[in-house]
């Protein structure tokens, strides 16, 4: 299997003292983030950015052009926020891999894509899908059949 190539993503935040932790928000996309500590809320920025780069990548586009020098708009202070991102270390199955293990058939696990109910991408030929989606599904699943009588909700 080809390794995919790293990539860094650099974005500005604004961090501040909320009420009851630290936020940092990114200037040029959208999210936010707290922490106990300055320390915890840097990491979670960092957590944030990754994040949001995965699922550019993931969809095949481009995340924003970054900018610098923002003025704070919650009386905060400016953050840099670094990561290298590669969909290499995401934990990941072939859809055929992933039809198997939900029990359905490989289309049915395309048009899940498609829908937003499974996570993944195409390399390619290779389409992928997260095992996290595919365990949140699973753990979501409601039960085959009609609920037994008297154990309505």
């Amino acid at each position: 299997m080809i390794k995919e190539q790293e990539m860094q993503y650099t974005y500005e935040f604004e961090m501040w003292r909320g009420e009851f932790a630290w936020i940092a928000a990114p200037f040029d996309l959208v999210g936010i983030t707290q922490g106990v500590d300055v320390e915890d809320v840097c990491e979670s920025a960092a957590d944030l950015l990754r994040e949001l780069a995965r699922e550019y990548l993931m969809r095949g586009e481009t995340p924003p052009k970054a900018t610098f020098d923002h003025e704070p708009s919650h009386g905060g202070v400016r953050l840099i926020v670094s990561v290298d991102v590669t969909l290499d270390d995401i934990e990941k199955v072939s859809a055929a891999q992933a039809a198997e293990l939900l029990g359905v058939s490989r289309s049915r696990v395309t048009a899940m894509l498609h829908s937003g109910l499974l996570e993944g991408w195409k390399d390619g030929r290779n389409t992928w899908v997260t095992k996290a989606s595919i365990d949140a599904r699973l753990a979501s699943r409601a039960p085959a059949g009609r609920p037994k009588a008297g154990k309505r909700e």
